[in-house]
């Protein structure tokens, strides 16, 4: 298993190498919803998570080499939790900020607290929301270039005319002005009324990721802001159109830049050909059209790598201590059980599809909800720190570990698969090594266009007159090697 593991990552720019055993966080006590992590100037992660109406806070003490006792956030309140919906944080440097809802105070229930040391001590609970009379729903948190925070609600009382409010504060979480409407300018009349949204500040400018509702069609649109006022720019970044007449409860995540104003999406969708909830990457570019954005390409996670798996809570995190940028994308995966799965891919040239490693099949029980972030080590080399929901015991379970070259894990020598595009179609070249191999080519959706098994000759032609712009090649060697690569025609 294991020489097939590495064989399959061999196109990848790296692999991640843990670091012992998962350990648990905190007692079963504590619970294990809605997981949310962030990483501290110090390197230091900091971990929000709790039971029904309870929320903890706990971070990594260096000295005593594990977590501290966690710490119960708004004791006083029956705090609303739920994974899809709950509790969210945000962090920029040693400003670290949790923003969450009251249980059954739909209206004037949102609340934040701050801290300012990296999560050792917290602020009292502020109220994000304060004399409405309609539905001001699941904060969720950015941290804007000022370093004060801003969050994106779902407001009303309707969900065929939902809304996506931005709350901002200008002190730092000490107070929070009204919402505004961000969504105005997306498709359709609604927002996802369920689907949680990630408010994130980039390229001088405030965005928020939002799942759309427009006539039952939930995909994602990227709202923005120059000045978090005025949001004059919404730019579709999915283009699966998935059809689903109830909230799927599932939100987006962000990392970038790769190289000038690049960034990756990630979000799971059932729109095309599969009908599978999977998991898909978006690529925009951020310094196209003023500031709104440009969308590039989508592509999945799984072509050929994985014939039945659901996937869903995609995360990502970057790190960019090195020559090039190195991602990381997590998510959970049910194939007759759950698992996290891990695919890296290091350079401005991203490659996310069939190279996922799974991070827990060595352990029992159910692995769900990852949580990941990258910090530097005393080397100066990239850490990953993994958390996550380990259903079986009620706890959450935590994990790191380096970042390693593929060939140190490599079981067969054949060089890479060389692709070019050409006008009217694409040439693959195989060496020796991958004689008797499968190739094929899918698109974006997932639809197979060509396939075959290579006979030895020095390339392999798939003409283009049903080729689309974008394409993945996919090659497996009988052994169960497997390379992949995304083609722009």
């Amino acid at each position: 298993m294991a020489c097939l593991l590495a064989c399959s990552i061999s196109a990848q720019s790296a692999v991640f190498l843990p670091e012992g055993e998962p350990v648990e966080i905190a007692p079963n006590s504590y619970g294990n919803k809605s997981i949310r992590m962030v990483m501290n100037a110090a390197n230091e992660p900091v971990i929000a998570f709790g039971s029904s109406g309870h929320l903890y806070v706990t971070k990594w003490d260096e000295e005593a080499d594990a977590f501290g006792t966690p710490l119960e956030i708004d004791a006083a309140s029956n705090v609303f939790m739920s994974d899809a919906e709950g509790p969210r944080m945000a962090s920029q440097g040693d400003y670290v900020v949790l923003t969450y809802q009251l249980a059954g105070e739909w209206d004037n229930g949102a609340r934040s607290v701050h801290s300012t040391d990296g999560g050792v001590t917290w602020s009292e609970p502020v109220a994000m929301v304060s004399g409405v009379t309609e539905n001001h729903f699941m904060p969720c948190v950015g941290i804007d270039g000022d370093g004060n925070p801003f969050a994106g609600v779902k407001v009303g009382n309707n969900v065929a005319t939902i809304y996506e409010g931005i709350l901002r504060s200008e002190d730092g979480g000490e107070s929070w002005l009204p919402a505004v409407n961000a969504s105005d300018l997306a498709d359709g009349n609604a927002m996802c009324e369920c689907c949680p949204s990630l408010p994130f500040y980039a390229e001088d400018r405030y965005y928020d990721l939002v799942r759309n509702n427009n006539s039952n069609i939930r995909d994602f649109w990227l709202m923005s802001s120059p000045d978090g006022i005025t949001w004059d720019a919404a730019l579709d970044v999915d283009p699966l159109d998935w059809m689903l007449s109830s909230c799927p409860a599932s939100g987006p995540t962000v990392t970038g830049p790769l190289g000038d104003a690049n960034y990756l999406v990630a979000f799971m969708s059932a729109g095309g050909i599969s009908g599978q909830s999977r998991v898909h990457v978006s690529q925009v570019d951020l310094g196209a059209d003023g500031g709104a954005g440009a969308w590039m390409l989508t592509e999945p996670v799984t072509v050929s790598q994985f014939d039945n798996a659901t996937q869903n809570v995609p995360m990502l995190a970057q790190w960019d201590g090195g020559n090039e940028p190195l991602v990381a994308l997590a998510w959970e995966q049910n194939s007759g059980g759950y698992d996290i799965q891990l695919a890296l891919s290091q350079g401005e040239e991203f490659m996310l599809t069939d190279i996922a490693q799974n991070l827990t099949e060595a352990w029992g029980g159910q692995h769900r909800r990852p949580e990941i972030g990258f910090s530097t080590g005393d080397d100066g080399e990239p850490l990953l720190h993994i958390a996550w929901q380990h259903s079986t015991s009620g706890t959450v379970h935590y994990l790191k570990g380096t970042i390693g070259e593929p060939s140190i894990m490599v079981c067969q020598e054949a060089p890479e698969p060389h692709i070019i595009s050409e006008p009217d179609g694409i040439r693959i070249y195989l060496t020796e090594g991958w004689q008797h191999a499968r190739w094929t080519v899918w698109d974006l959706s997932g639809r197979l266009l060509a396939d075959g098994v290579h006979n030895g000759s020095e390339s392999i032609w798939v003409p283009g007159n049903n080729l689309p712009s974008h394409a993945i090649v996919s090659i497996q060697q009988p052994s169960g090697a497997r390379w992949a690569q995304a083609v722009k025609r």
